[in-house]
């Protein structure tokens, strides 16, 4: 087996992460890489790195640009994105728990990695209910029972907090990363690097 492997670092709130996660996972397979997926908790890395609770605000006119570039990538991938999701901002703790007992279980943790953003991006679903979360992981075809049970295990708890301190440790500092030998890429717009370095691995 190869021991080829792509470590990811993301938010499951995050656009860029739902409609990136398909191609990801054809990087991968093209390369017979392994995804290890790693969770974060990405408010606090910032008060980490920055020293600061609040996030820096950010130009009416960023965000305006920012907007139109989901737009753009939304109809390269041709995946659906609202333009203002009913439950977004949300806390995406309680569906990261969910992706690291998905892991820890030894599931296909892609499917959650893809169906939650999408639910919060594409669906106007709250992906800070458990019953909801359930009912996601259930449709993604995995026992949503089960890992809404697993998800409130402390050592899941512990698990995630921890992918935090090793995303800190390899100076991770945004979503979504990927690190290929060692080397960082962030931001999806940076696959065709990620791409190029896990072929060559």
């Amino acid at each position: 087996m190869s021991d080829k492997k792509i470590d990811y670092y993301f938010c499951l709130n995050s656009p860029w992460v739902y409609l990136a996660q398909h191609r990801l996972e054809q990087i991968a397979a093209d390369a017979g890489a392994r995804i290890r997926y790693w969770p974060v908790d990405l408010r606090e890395m910032m008060i980490r790195l920055l020293g600061d609770d609040d996030a820096p605000e950010r130009s009416e006119l960023h965000r305006k640009y920012g907007k139109r570039e989901m737009q753009r990538w939304s109809e390269f991938y041709g995946l659906p994105l609202s333009e203002k999701p009913e439950f977004y901002p949300v806390s995406q703790r309680r569906a990261a728990l969910l992706t690291v007992a998905c892991d820890r279980l030894g599931m296909d943790t892609g499917k959650l990695v893809f169906a939650l953003p999408q639910a919060v991006w594409a669906q106007d679903r709250n992906i800070n209910d458990w019953r909801e979360l359930e009912a996601i992981a259930n449709e993604a075809g995995l026992p949503g029972d089960i890992l809404v049970q697993a998800a409130q295990d402390p050592l899941t708890e512990d698990e995630f907090m921890q992918n935090t301190e090793d995303a800190l440790s390899r100076d991770v500092f945004g979503i979504p990363s990927y690190v290929v030998n060692g080397e960082l890429f962030w931001g999806q717009d940076r696959l065709d690097w990620v791409e190029r370095t896990v072929a060559a691995a």
